[in-house]
């Protein structure tokens, strides 16, 4: 006899240690039903002679049989027979393990308990037999009866105490009695030895994570690793990267790899070290364990792969975990596991290596392009699909490159199939996506916590998750039905890397991965129960913060409108609407809305989900109103708020009606039917008061501001924005006062008023920051740049246009983005990098196209065109011009089509066609003052004067110069006055009034200052030093064109500055006495 080397080492060994196993290898893949199978066929003919062993093991078979017959109560007699199997597993490899020694008379002592085990699972043959009826009369009838019979064998089996079993092997073991080998059979695979080491594979993407692993191996003597993560993540590839890195090799000179794939049993994994060690059968004995720690050198390194294979049985757990805590005494040991739990009883290397996440879209491209080559549009959305997973990544690139597929139309079938299409053959876990999520979705430890796979079909029908926070979870459950812990369920889907934890902002979110998320939602049955109980929910939820302007409401609703969708969506296409389901749709859609992110699929199908009433109706229709009209679509806008105005009306809904008629305001201001606008505001300023609505009157009176400033009646606008920013106060509406703010600055902005203006702008961002209305931001610092603009700043202007961007973008605005890049625009134009103008222009025109915004496109085409003129391309100016028009026409916008017309004329001007000009710019007067729109009628004017100058009928250019100014006094422009005075200044010159001039050329430098129009100054002054070149005023010249020069430089004109250049060095040659006459500038 062998003595016993180290007791404690088989001591924590139980039942499992089955040498005959170890002889017949454990690496054949083999499921549970095959294993028993053969285990009870080996019992039954080994022990034939013991009593009750032979009975024992053909009742099992028998078992295993009738499993496909099974017709009444299939999946909870499954569980039953699964248990039978597993126990009757632990019962076999003992009977099997005393089999193997020279004392099988033993197992006479425990004959009784052999017995009882025989009847009870004659019992449970007897049940099982009965649910394979034919009728389906009888299984309706017995059915309840059944599942009773089912729950109590189902006890009866967890109470079954094995103990017996483990005693006898364990006396065995401690005694050291010898054990007789078997020789392979026909049925037991021959023993083979592997190689030590598998080739390493390409990693990408883990390289912070192989650091972190081989420094702690070459500082932690032994060290323990455990490699987690969720199934395909690249836990193998970088245990083998590991395993070949020189530093590691030349620590570790001995390095072993098992694959723990089909180990069932403690012994059969002992067994496959012993493979790695090349331990001979012969020396395989009840001492296996000793001779395998013993035959391993020093200094060495024993990876354990896929270690939760045998880890996921509960029963096996504890001696699994023994025999760790015995190896860990004497090497070194990696493992892999699936999941974020690590076997007990180990002392693991700290700090601990976090659970593996997915990759990068950079690594992931970096691997496809090292695999199979250049990564197309439809490759790029594969990789952005399968998130990052390595083991999705490798199989995209296999498919690829049999040349089979093309890219096409691998995408076109993962839009059907989805995880589905990734397989090259077979259903192995690496050569299947879907196997691969499968053995992770209904594993042992997901199987033992059943309500969990519950929640994962709850989760895949959540896009962005679910909070991690326990309110929400207790908030949750309460709509549940008893039995569920949600806390539990998601802590088991983590534990199995199902879920992972995202920390991108507050709170964190429990998520999954989309390939994990699509293989649940479409193979996972979500209970009708769960389906109600995340439906009340939400509704619960979005009903309590109705109000989009609630900073409250902030910290939870934008998180959680991707699912409040998905679940409205699935909830009205399965025909399960209702009133309450409809008032939900709407405060989901004002939520998008007033994020910047209208969606129009909920309301649409709560309008055909909904009869009755109708003011619930009509409200459903003023919704879907303001989702057109915030998606530029205003014939199908005007539509939907005339039918809510009908609907309201049949029911007698004030309030309501008052709102759609606000619609229809908003519809006509943004036609330029203003005098309709303006009836329309004021009709609903007296339906809210009659329906004692303060808010719904306070935007009446924003938007009837809004009107006034198209009409530029600037000083009603002041009025209307001053009062509705009180009456937004008064029932604290944040962003409605933040909107009258920002009427308020666009007012100053129009009135010059640039300090007032920049204050409202600012105060106006501060406001809707404070709501947290993103879009309100944007827009607000699109002002402030369009003051910095005008007053010259223009490093802040493009300061702020890039930020508005950013918002704009981050709320999905491509309106707003777009408005942006033409704001952009005009600053480029003002500092003549005419190739930047061109190019922002040109952007902004493919969003308006995008958007479907004739009228913003034919704004930037406006833009281009000055960009033409100054580069002298009249006739691409021209035709700009002519295409603006007529989108400006499309789009019913007559002051768009005022300002064409008189670019149009501007271009005729320059071409010398000057009596098309003239027409042109008479054209236009005619559409500003249809639009009422004196500040363009009066730069029409400026521009006739201008024309006249060209045409020498300078008393017509004089009248016109007037005229525009007095307009621009009107409507309080300043910077508009300037130039008319300018214009008077250079007919002046003309006329050889000199002193005339130079009053009006002083008085335009007042006008330009007070605009802050640096540009505009600087132009002016260089007017003045011409007057007093030909007054003979040589000094007072030099100075004027040097500060010209100066201004010049400050807004970065390099052409004038060059014209400044040139007039001094004129002035320098000038002779020392006498006016400069005839000189030309």
């Amino acid at each position: 006899m062998h003595p016993v080397r180290n007791r404690h080492s088989v001591a924590s060994l139980s039942t499992n240690l089955n040498p005959h196993e170890v002889v017949a290898s454990a690496s054949t893949t083999m499921n549970t039903v095959d294993i028993v199978m053969k285990l009870a066929k080996d019992a039954g003919e080994l022990l034939k002679d013991i009593p009750y062993v032979k009975a024992v093991a053909g009742i099992i078979i028998r078992i295993i049989q009738i499993r496909d017959e099974i017709t009444t109560t299939k999946e909870r007699s499954l569980e039953l027979i699964n248990k039978v199997l597993r126990r009757s597993k632990i019962v076999l490899d003992g009977l099997l393990s005393v089999a193997q020694s020279l004392h099988k008379d033993v197992l006479l002592r425990i004959e009784g308990q052999l017995m009882d085990y025989h009847k009870l699972l004659i019992e449970v043959l007897s049940m099982l037999q009965a649910n394979t009826s034919k009728g389906k009369w009888d299984r309706v009838i017995n059915r309840i009866s059944r599942l009773g019979e089912l729950e109590k064998y189902n006890r009866r089996i967890d109470d079954f105490n094995t103990d017996f079993l483990t005693d006898l092997v364990l006396q065995l073991h401690l005694s050291g009695a010898p054990q007789q080998a078997l020789l392979p059979s026909a049925t037991a695979p021959l023993f083979l030895y592997k190689p030590v080491l598998p080739p390493a594979q390409l990693m990408i993407g883990r390289d912070e994570e192989k650091s972190k692993v081989i420094d702690t191996l070459l500082h932690a003597v032994p060290a323990h690793i455990a490699i987690l993560g969720g199934g395909g993540m690249g836990k193998t590839t970088l245990a083998l990267s590991v395993l070949h890195d020189h530093a590691i090799v030349d620590k570790y000179p001995s390095r072993y790899f098992v694959s723990c794939e089909g180990v069932t049993t403690i012994l059969s994994l002992v067994g496959e070290i012993a493979n790695s060690l090349h331990i001979p059968l012969a020396n395989r004995d009840a001492h296996l364990l000793d001779t395998v720690i013993s035959s391993f050198p020093g200094c060495s390194l024993l990876c354990l792969d896929n270690l939760e294979t045998i880890w996921d049985d509960e029963t096996i757990r504890p001696d699994l975990e023994g025999l760790l805590s015995v190896l860990e005494q004497h090497l070194g040991i990696i493992i892999t596991m699936r999941g974020t739990q690590r076997p007990s009883r180990v002392s693991w290397s700290r700090p601990l290596l976090a659970p593996l996440q997915s990759l990068t879209y950079d690594s992931s491209r970096q691997i496809f392009e090292m695999t199979c080559g250049p990564v197309d549009e439809f490759v790029e959305k594969l990789l952005n699909a399968v998130d990052g997973i390595p083991l999705a990544i490798s199989l995209i690139s296999a498919l690829l490159d049999e040349g089979n597929e093309s890219s096409k139309s691998l995408w076109g079938q993962w839009a059907k199939a989805q995880s589905g299409v990734l397989e090259k053959g077979g259903s192995h876990r690496l050569s299947n996506l879907d196997t691969s999520i499968h053995l992770s979705v209904h594993g042992p430890r997901m199987q033992a916590n059943p309500k969990a796979i519950d929640i994962l079909a709850m989760l895949s029908v959540l896009p962005d998750g679910f909070p991690d926070d326990d309110r929400a979870m207790e908030e949750l459950e309460s709509h549940l039905s008893k039995g569920y812990n949600l806390h539990k369920a998601f802590l088991t889907m983590r534990r199995v890397s199902l879920v992972h934890v995202n920390e991108e902002g507050k709170p964190h979110r429990l998520r999954m991965l989309y390939p994990v998320r699509a293989f649940c939602e479409q193979r996972l049955k979500l209970p009708d129960n769960i389906r109600d109980a995340i439906t009340s929910y939400y509704v619960e939820k979005i009903g309590y913060f109705w109000d989009a302007s609630d900073p409250d409401g902030h910290e939870i609703i934008p998180g959680e409108l991707h699912n409040i969708y998905a679940v409205l969506v699935q909830a009205w296409k399965q025909g399960r609407g209702s009133p309450l389901l409809a008032h939900t749709s709407i405060l989901f859609t004002q939520w998008s809305i007033y994020i910047g992110n209208p969606v129009e699929e909920v309301i649409s199908l709560a309008i055909q989900g909904v009869v009755d009433p109708p003011g619930l109706l009509g409200a459903c229709h003023s919704t879907l109103g303001r989702v057109y009209f915030c998606q530029g679509k205003i014939d199908k806008a005007e539509a939907s708020f005339e039918r809510a105005v009908e609907l309201h009306q049949q029911g007698h809904f004030v309030f309501g009606e008052a709102n759609a008629v606000q619609g229809l305001g908003k519809v006509y201001l943004q036609c330029d039917k203003l005098a309709e606008a303006e009836a329309s505001f004021e009709h609903a300023v007296e339906l809210h008061q009659q329906a004692h609505h303060v808010l719904g009157e306070a935007d009446d009176v924003q938007n009837l501001g809004k009107v006034y400033i198209r009409c530029a009646k600037l000083e009603k606008a002041e009025a209307s924005f001053e009062h509705a920013a009180v009456l937004h106060r008064q029932v604290h509406n944040v962003v409605g006062e933040a909107d009258d703010v920002h009427g308020l600055g666009k007012v100053y902005l129009k009135r010059d008023k640039l300090a007032e203006a920049e204050a409202s702008f600012e105060c106006a961002a501060e406001l809707h920051r404070q709501a947290h209305n993103v879009l309100g931001e944007a827009n607000d610092i699109q002002g402030l740049g369009k003051v910095y603009m005008q007053c010259d700043k223009l490093d802040r202007a493009v300061a702020s246009f890039e930020h508005a961007t950013e918002l704009h973008q981050q709320v999905k605005d491509v309106l707003g983005e777009a408005n942006d890049a033409n704001d952009l625009g005009q600053v480029y134009l003002r500092w003549d990098k005419l190739a930047e103008a061109e190019a922002s222009f040109e952007h902004a025109i493919e969003f308006y196209q995008l958007e479907h915004s004739a009228l913003g496109e034919a704004n930037s085409v406006q833009g281009c065109e000055k960009v033409y003129m100054q580069h002298d391309k009249l006739d691409k100016a021209e035709a700009s011009f002519e295409h603006a028009a007529e989108l400006h026409q499309q789009a019913h916008d007559v002051l768009g089509q005022a300002n064409d017309v008189q670019g149009l004329g501007k271009v005729y001007t320059q071409r010398d066609k000057l009596a098309k000009a003239e027409a042109s710019f008479g054209h236009a007067i005619k559409l500003h003052q249809q639009a009422q729109n004196i500040r363009g009628e009066a730069n029409d004017a400026n521009h006739l004067g201008h024309m006249y100058i060209r045409c020498a009928k300078l008393d017509k250019a004089e009248a016109s110069f007037e005229h525009a100014a007095e307009l621009h006094r009107q409507v309080h422009s300043t910077l508009g006055e300037a130039n008319d005075v300018n214009g008077l200044g250079q007919v002046y010159m003309q006329c050889h009034k000199l002193v005339e001039a130079e009053a009006s050329f002083e008085h335009a430098a007042e006008l330009y200052q007070q605009a802050h129009d640096v540009l505009g100054e600087a132009n002016n002054v260089k007017n003045l030093g011409e007057v007093y070149m030909k007054s003979g005023k040589l000094n007072k010249a030099k100075a004027i064109f040097e500060h010209a020069a100066e201004l010049h430089q400050q807004v970065h004109n390099a052409l004038h500055k060059a014209n400044d250049a040139q007039a001094l060095h004129t002035l320098q040659a000038a002779p020392p006495h006498g006016p400069l006459l005839g000189l030309t500038l």
